[in-house]
């Protein structure tokens, strides 16, 4: 089965994950959910404490459908039950904390083309623009491609057609190229007007239209670079969507970009404009691949993801700007060939487990340091004499008459001892 979306889906990719999890002494529990009643039910299981805690790999990922599709959920059924099996399991798959972020396109970056962020939110009354009360959503976005043109031309791009990107979509299914002044009636009629009546929020984004030579897809392991691939999607007529405009082939895709490269000038931040060949430019561009990696770091609160693949824009004004950055495995794939694939299926089956492993183990020896403190502060307590007794031993020793050191100092060696093998007992 091909996944709509994600590579890591694949059930070649959960039974490759399901054996190198056994092999490492993991328990393996499958839990199918085909439908929304067993994917609410697998969510029950965990908030009621019906699951073994330990590590969860959810293979699957939320879009704006109400459809259950090959290994897309709804995302109003989809977080609120990822949520429950977070709290309770340590999250193999997808990423805690960049998924989300990413899914619902809100992330952005230095090097992303200029873009707003408009994010919309379901009442009574219907679709509003977050954070602008009542006012009508075609004057918002009205006034927001207005400022998109503003960033346009403080960056030296034309303004003659829009990106308009729906999140919780993939593939380009949801992304569409539009004059501006025929976006703000879109969105309202096209894109709100047509998500179902379950979802109670989305986020679009107007971009920048770029004109693009081609798109160089980084995949990285911790940061550092492993394989790349050019290739993207072909430029979509206008009022068409992404998806219609099908993808290059990789081999004719890079072939363009040597030719290009090598007759104009490419504009790399931080480096003298210059010719390149095709792999000068993939190294030049390297660097940019790694300060992305650093901001989803930030991203994920500090954590360094094992995988991150990046898409780099090339366009022909020899500039480049970011396509999108994926988290995991939307997508694996950096190159069409599986042969040439880096890093593996199973190079990342094993990192994970592992690093799971690890921090389960952590979590572990944390609780036994806790549970053992505990025990040692209950006898201590249990040991320790009350404020009365004390007062009461100080009086009789005060009482005693005339005691030889030797004695005094067998009684002292006594008390010792009892509190110590009652401590050891």
């Amino acid at each position: 089965m091909i996944p709509n979306c994600c590579d890591m889906t694949l059930r070649y990719f959960r039974s490759m994950l399901a054996n190198q999890a056994r092999e490492r002494g993991f328990q393996v529990v499958f839990w199918p959910c085909k439908d929304r009643d067993a994917w609410l039910a697998m969510g029950e299981k965990a908030r009621t404490d019906q699951m073994v805690s330990g590590a969860v790999a959810v293979l699957c990922h939320a879009w704006s459908s109400p459809k259950y599709e090959r290994e897309c959920v709804p995302a109003w059924d989809f977080y609120p039950v990822l949520n429950e099996l977070m709290a309770k399991q340590d999250m193999i798959y997808p990423h805690p904390t960049l998924d989300q972020l990413h899914s619902e396109k809100r992330y952005s970056s230095s090097l992303m083309a200029p873009t707003r962020f408009v994010h919309f939110l379901r009442g009574t009354n219907g679709w509003k623009v977050r954070g602008q009360g009542d006012k009508e959503i075609t004057k918002v976005v009205a006034e927001e491609l207005k400022k998109l043109e503003g960033q346009c031309a403080a960056k030296g791009l034309g303004f003659t057609d829009v990106m308009v990107k729906q999140g919780l979509s993939w593939g380009g299914e949801a992304v569409s190229r539009l004059s501006p002044e025929k976006i703000p009636e879109y969105m309202e009629k096209k894109v709100l007007s047509k998500l179902p009546e379950q979802a109670k929020k989305i986020t679009i984004l107007l971009q920048a239209k770029v004109d693009i030579v081609s798109e160089l897809r980084w995949c990285t392991v911790d940061g550092e670079l492993r394989s790349c691939q050019w290739k993207s999607l072909n430029e979509p007529k206008r009022g068409e969507l992404a998806c219609d405009a099908d993808y290059q082939d990789q081999y004719e895709a890079r072939e363009l970009v040597a030719k290009f490269a090598k007759s104009n000038l490419i504009y790399l931040p931080g480096t003298k404009p210059r010719t390149y060949t095709i792999d000068e430019l993939e190294e030049a561009m390297g660097p940019l691949v790694k300060q992305q990696y650093e901001e989803v770091v930030r991203d994920a609160g500090g954590e360094r993801p094992i995988y991150i693949r990046v898409d780099l824009l090339l366009t022909k004004q020899g500039r480049v700007w970011l396509g999108e950055r994926e988290s995991w495995g939307a997508d694996l794939n950096g190159n069409d060939e599986t042969l040439k694939m880096n890093p593996t299926y199973k190079e990342l089956a094993v990192r994970m487990l592992d690093d799971v492993k690890k921090r389960l183990n952590k979590l572990k020896r944390s609780k036994l340091i806790k549970a053992t403190a505990k025990k040692l502060n209950v006898k201590k307590n249990f040991l320790k004499p009350s404020a009365k007794k004390q007062m009461a031993a100080k009086g009789k020793l005060s009482n005693q008459t005339k005691a030889s050191p030797s004695k005094k100092a067998s009684a002292l060696k006594n008390l010792r001892f009892k509190a110590g093998a009652m401590a050891g007992a």
